[in-house]
């Protein structure tokens, strides 16, 4: 574990705590929402009265995960006044909560939980393993440390993390303790099958269009060492595609032969979103970091304000410059 604290000082807060708050980062992918809901029922198991807010909708995708019906919106009118804790879940920056960075303030003690090494330490209290498969392998140690229960439910949101980290026991988070765990969860209720048609490969028909449209478009430079494409608002709008529409084709460029890294990028209304993938010991999340992005050494993102074509030159420019 980094950070200046420790989970014994989470278990202490919990333990003399009543009302919380648990946050995801801005998009939402499975780890956060995982953890965040994970977080939610384990500390009201603990006898806290427990928000759950996100900036941003819950992605249809993840609609099948237990207690999604409980996530609210920072504007939500029926939210606590204040709290005695505030959890964030799998976010490496203060920024990346959106809007709910307003009820984080407001909380007593805030409690950053993570795994990505770039995070920016922002809690009071930082608990921040890069050794952990997913955050919500960090939630798991919290609740078995408490003596929670693992229910079904708790499992199955534990399981996504899993799954959603290892790309489906795929990368390089792929190993002894990664397997172990999922047979645990398994043990709890998980069902392997049902999660991973629901998270990976059930999509919506406008999802494949413009899975389509960007594949077409990959380009190779470098000599072949960098993959490249992008969707512009243009293309999102008249597909009536979303930004969770696009979140595997950097992945499915990754699968390329003799590629050392993948780039996608998305123009949304407010700037570009910008994926990097690497399939060798290139570590593509100190380039994000240094557009205010950041990741895991294999899988990073940023979020830019500058336009795509700006965006595109940028990031373009520094990946080659580090491969020289």
């Amino acid at each position: 574990m980094t950070g200046n604290n420790t989970i014994s000082s989470i278990l202490k807060k919990i333990k003399s705590s009543k009302r919380s708050l648990v946050l995801s980062h801005q998009n939402p992918d499975g780890d956060t929402l995982g953890s965040m809901l994970a977080m939610g029922a384990i500390l009201k198991k603990s006898g806290h009265i427990v928000d759950h807010v996100i900036s941003d909708p819950v992605p249809v995708i993840y609609k099948f995960l237990p207690y999604t019906d409980l996530v609210k919106i920072p504007e939500d009118s029926t939210l606590q006044k204040n709290y005695d804790l505030a959890f964030s879940l799998d976010c490496g920056s203060l920024k990346r909560l959106g809007k709910a960075k307003d009820l984080w303030h407001k909380a007593n003690t805030t409690i950053n939980i993570d795994h990505h090494i770039s995070n920016e330490m922002f809690g009071k209290i930082n608990c921040i393993d890069p050794e952990a498969v997913s955050t919500g392998q960090v939630v798991y140690t919290v609740a078995k440390q408490l003596k929670i229960k693992i229910t079904k439910e708790v499992a199955t949101l534990l399981y996504t993390t899993l799954l959603t980290d290892t790309g489906c026991f795929s990368n390089s988070k792929t190993n002894e303790t990664a397997l172990s765990w999922g047979a645990e969860l398994i043990k709890f209720g998980a069902e392997h099958e049902s999660i991973y048609r629901k998270a990976f490969l059930e999509r919506p028909f406008k999802a494949i269009k413009i899975f389509g449209s960007a594949l077409k478009d990959c380009i190779l430079i470098k000599k072949g060492q960098v993959m490249w494409t992008c969707v512009n608002k243009d293309s999102m709008k008249k597909l009536n595609a979303t930004s969770e529409d696009t979140e595997d084709i950097v992945d499915y460029m990754a699968r390329t032969k003799d590629v050392r890294i993948c780039v996608f990028f998305r123009e949304d209304k407010n700037g570009t979103k910008v994926s990097l993938r690497a399939n060798d010991d290139t570590d593509v999340s100190k380039i994000a970091s240094l557009f205010g992005g950041g990741g895991h050494k294999k899988a990073a993102g940023i979020n830019m304000s500058y336009p795509l074509e700006k965006a595109k030159d940028m990031i373009l420019k520094k990946i080659q410059e580090e491969l020289k």
